[in-house]
């Protein structure tokens, strides 16, 4: 009886001590599975993990063959530390049933509407809400998809931060339209 006591009790601390081992090395070296970067007129955009991770998600359409696939994450601008929760999301809208692997999508972009930090000293405000307008256009590249991961490339071009409402003053200045391109998009996004 001592034995298979004594057997159990190193079983158990030989678990412990594994579970303990893992948790650690992760701890230690966390592994970031998801990330998100770009450039919004020449200013470039990373993840922040500290809102949330680069997700996607499939919404079949029961009544037509359309299938859409949205890819949703929180970015800041590269380097600055941010507590806010940006808003960004890119739609693909096809009737594959599957994403292809090398292939080129249109972005679905109406109605888009982003809220994202700003870094551009020629602006007064710190956030921008960006909206579609009838120029905006968009493609994204799927580059690898493994059923799980998701790995692309993208740019959307002519989007504004005149949502048709006055546009206000900023500190005695008044704020005008201006256009916006984000270029050179990379992500990878997990379910």
């Amino acid at each position: 009886m001592k034995k298979i006591l004594l057997l159990l009790l190193a079983s158990f601390l030989f678990i412990n001590c594994s579970n303990s081992d893992e948790s650690t090395d992760d701890a230690n070296n966390p592994v970031k599975s998801s990330a998100i970067n770009f450039k919004l007129n020449q200013i470039e955009y990373e993840q922040n993990y500290l809102m949330s991770d680069v997700n996607w998600t499939k919404n079949d359409n029961t009544t037509t063959s359309t299938n859409e696939f949205e890819i949703t994450a929180s970015p800041k601008v590269k380097g600055k530390t941010s507590d806010i929760l940006e808003i960004f999301s890119l739609t693909i809208r096809t009737t594959d049933k599957v994403l292809v692997v090398n292939k080129t999508y249109n972005l679905y972009t109406k109605k888009t509407y982003y809220f994202l930090p700003l870094n551009d000293p020629s602006l007064c405000y710190k956030e921008v809400g960006l909206w579609n307008t009838d120029e905006t256009s968009g493609t994204i590249k799927i580059t690898s998809f493994d059923g799980k991961t998701l790995k692309g490339e993208f740019n959307i071009s002519n989007l504004t931060n005149d949502n048709g409402f006055p546009l206000g003053y900023c500190d005695g200045t008044k704020i005008v339209e201006k256009r916006f391109n984000i270029t050179t998009g990379t992500f990878t996004a997990i379910p």
